[in-house]
């Protein structure tokens, strides 16, 4: 009775110290406004400089809306092909049950693992509309690969009649199918040097006023 009752006293001891552990560093990550230590996973390399700015995407436990990814992305998105307004319509009603394209979370979802470009899902993503391309419906595209409108630098998903020509003249004398997919490279221009400040909701909401 004793040895029981010596561990139940020991269970609870053990229990107390883990909570005054973890209350103290829950304490001491607000006190040195260390929120990215809340994260549960990666952060895409868009949006790293808010990883101490929980607020200015999510509002408490609520999962993230298209409204709040358009107060950044609004303009850039003005003329997107792939937009939410074209999948209500009922001719794709079908298509939506492979892939939710209503929602920017269904490709864009944060702190998960990343393949590139802010995206979470698999480079194949193009085929769950678009699997007839490769298959016979566009003769140009027989016999690429399901990841290949991904690898091959040719579309964006927002507005894929857009091509890189510039990338495609550079590229005429290569083979049709490289051995290896591979992205070209990039030059990114960093106009902001310095991080924004740690909670960017009030200006958010100030600028909709």
């Amino acid at each position: 009775m004793l040895l029981q009752l010596g561990k139940l006293l020991q269970s609870k001891f053990v229990i107390i110290g883990a909570m005054v552990l973890l209350l103290t560093w829950f304490s001491a990550a607000f006190a040195v406004d260390r929120r990215s230590i809340f994260l549960p996973g990666e952060t895409s390399n868009g949006h790293v400089l808010f990883e101490n700015s929980c607020k200015s995407c999510h509002e408490g436990f609520k999962p993230v809306t298209n409204e709040t990814c358009n107060r950044c992305h609004e303009a850039e998105l003005a003329t997107d092909f792939h937009s939410e307004k074209k999948f209500r319509d009922p001719r794709w009603a079908e298509l939506r049950e492979n892939l939710d394209v209503l929602t920017c979370t269904a490709c864009h979802e944060e702190h998960v693992h990343m393949f590139g470009r802010g995206v979470h899902l698999q480079p194949d993503l193009c085929m769950a509309c678009h699997q007839g391309v490769i298959e016979g419906e566009l003769a140009s595209h027989n016999d690429f690969t399901p990841d290949g409108c991904w690898t091959g630098g040719c579309h964006n998903f927002h507005d894929h009649r857009s091509i890189s020509t510039g990338f495609l003249r550079k590229n005429l004398d290569r083979p049709w199918i490289l051995p290896e997919p591979a992205l070209p490279e990039r030059t990114v221009e960093v106009k902001l040097q310095t991080p924004p400040e740690a909670d960017l909701i009030e200006a958010f909401l100030k600028e909709g006023k």
